[in-house]
């Protein structure tokens, strides 16, 4: 009979299909063995898929976050004030366009220096790394560069993958499994800035409002916002009713915000979806480029609010929103846009978009 030894994820999967949660060490070790290659995939597999039907808790997220992170490339821009994040964990279904990303570039145009980390798409059509790429952006682009961006124009795209070579080895195995897992929420906490101060991190299912917090607490940011529309959005929506978590002055606040409150006319879901990858990136542009029908626009400018405030731009959402609107209105995203482009892209590209989103 076959020994276990420290290497064999056997022992720990048998756990999690007695549905017992791990400790920290047995995260750690989990992830030892699966980032250093010394899993096969079919126990990598089996751990994905038992922790998931069991139930992540908080401690195993954010076991899994230091891990993910320590094997990452880490960069620490040099930047006034706060620097934040806008990644949710996608798995709404819903396929709007890329909010989260036009939300990124117009919070930075309003003032907030941003790191939007993101991949390709996992459950939408267009994921942020997939708009980026279209329009002229290098994904190869070295994390020395993306740090020098985000000092110079406050804005920067960390692509997933450059800065969690360790996470490639998973990346087809994830696909092929077809569920989510722990890694689609791990993800998108582990933004690789040593500096990272605030996040917006929307999420699909309301049962993980309360986890993703939790898990975040220990994450050294002084402010985050976890959010949930009663309609299944992982974004703040201008459709209905919003939860939020918010972590401010180390106390986290539950509130209910609706669109009403901050003036927005409340529209319905379906004019905020999208057919098509090309689709999505037109109507993230147009956004971006203040072209868009009023309800697109709408929503980033909401989520765009909630970075404002969470890098301390804003006081409070109502003057988030009214910073946001006006850096679409007077060209400050276009330009910030623009910025990102001519330091780690091909312009040419851009313009071979706008052309093609804009001008038609």
């Amino acid at each position: 009979m076959q020994r276990e030894t420290s290497s064999d994820l056997r022992p720990i999967i048998r756990k999690l299909v007695s549905r017992n949660n791990l400790s920290a060490q047995e995260i750690n070790i989990s992830m030892g063995l699966i980032l250093g290659g010394k899993a096969t995939d079919a126990a990598t597999a089996s751990f994905l898929v038992a922790l998931a039907m069991k139930g992540e808790t908080s401690e195993e997220i954010n076991a899994m976050v230091k891990d993910v992170k320590g094997c990452s490339i880490q960069i620490t821009p040099t930047v006034r004030n706060g620097l934040v994040d806008t990644c949710g964990t996608g798995g709404d279904t819903l396929r709007s366009f890329n909010i989260s990303t036009a939300a990124a570039v117009i919070a930075s145009a309003g003032g907030c220096n941003v790191a939007k980390h993101g991949n390709r798409s996992v459950s939408g059509f267009c994921g942020s790394a997939d708009f980026f790429e279209f329009i002229g952006m290098d994904m190869e682009i070295s994390p020395r560069k993306i740090s020098d961006t985000i000092e110079h124009t406050g804005l920067g795209f960390l692509f997933a993958p450059m800065f969690h070579p360790a996470l490639r080895s998973v990346s087809s195995l994830r696909r092929s499994i077809g569920i989510r897992t722990i890694l689609n929420i791990v993800g998108p906490l582990s933004n690789p800035c040593t500096n990272l101060s605030g996040q917006l991190v929307g999420v699909y299912d309301q049962s993980l409002l309360e986890t993703i917090a939790s898990a975040m607490r220990d994450t050294h940011l002084d402010g985050f916002m976890v959010v949930h529309s009663h309609d299944g959005f992982d974004e703040l929506s201008t459709t209905c009713e919003n939860d939020i978590l918010w972590l401010v002055d180390n106390q986290i606040k539950r509130f209910k915000l609706h669109p009403k409150i901050l003036n927005l006319p409340v529209t319905q879901p379906e004019r905020l979806l999208v057919h098509t990858a090309e689709d999505s990136i037109r109507d993230t542009l147009q956004v971006i480029y203040g072209l868009a029908n009023p309800e697109k626009e709408d929503i980033a400018v909401l989520n765009a609010s909630a970075a404002l405030v969470i890098g301390k731009i804003a006081k409070d959402l109502t003057e988030g929103v009214e910073i946001a609107r006006a850096s679409i209105k007077d060209g400050g995203s276009q330009k910030k846009l623009s910025e990102l482009i001519q330091r780690c892209g091909d312009t040419s590209k851009l313009k071979e978009a706008e052309r093609k989103f804009l001008l038609s």
